[in-house]
């Protein structure tokens, strides 16, 4: 079960973790046209409780599991699935170079340290720590609720994949896999993912620039 860590909430304190997110807004110009994001349906649908995020708030969580079995962990009306055996050893190599390479599970026991900031905005962030990667032939996906979207507007709504330094990152823009996927009727983005450390919801507008919660 998802427990609160000691440290507390982190917008008082700005902790950061392995791989941590800096807080506040940024809008940025993209160099390349934007992968747009593509509707589906989405397999995993929050209750309004969770929706209203009773139980989780802006701060620093975790969860121990069994990496040989898998973990399907709520985080409010958001989510991440790992199947089991998904989990590369946590010494191999970790990188962009690496992300498709194949690896030998991890078997050893995680205890998963989560980071959510901005719950309650239209562009909420999670950070996961320690960093790791996953086997390619496994799909660990990860879905986040974003409450604005909508058909009307002219917005394209994406998760972007944000490193500990720089800029936030649209990783379809070089990898089609990790294109995201978007329900309207059910406000839920998700898309898969091939690594950890951080992800946040963000909108590319008309004019191409990109906004998010970082």
């Amino acid at each position: 079960m998802l427990q609160p860590t000691k440290v507390g909430r982190i917008a008082a304190i700005g902790l950061f973790i392995a791989g941590g997110l800096s807080i506040g807004a940024c809008a940025g110009e993209v160099t390349a046209p934007g992968a747009a994001s593509r509707e589906a349906t989405s397999m995993f649908v929050p209750s309004d409780a969770a929706k209203a995020l009773i139980g989780v708030a802006d701060g620093v969580y975790t969860v121990s599991f069994d990496p040989k079995n898998g973990v399907s962990m709520p985080l409010g009306p958001n989510r991440i699935s790992i199947p089991g055996d998904a989990v590369c050893n946590l010494a191999s190599s970790y990188g962009a170079a690496y992300w498709d390479s194949p690896c030998t599970p991890e078997t050893r026991r995680i205890t998963l340290v989560v980071t959510i900031k901005n719950a309650s905005s239209v562009h909420p962030s999670m950070d996961f720590a320690p960093a790791m990667r996953f086997n390619p032939l496994k799909d660990v996906q990860l879905f986040m609720y974003a409450p604005k979207v909508s058909k009307n507007d002219a917005k394209n709504w994406l998760m972007l994949y944000c490193p500990d330094r720089g800029a936030c990152v649209d990783e379809s823009l070089k990898d089609a896999q990790l294109s995201t996927n978007i329900d309207h009727s059910e406000k839920m983005l998700f898309r898969r993912v091939k690594h950890f450390s951080g992800y946040t919801v963000a909108e590319r507008s008309a004019d191409g620039s990109i906004l998010d919660g970082m």
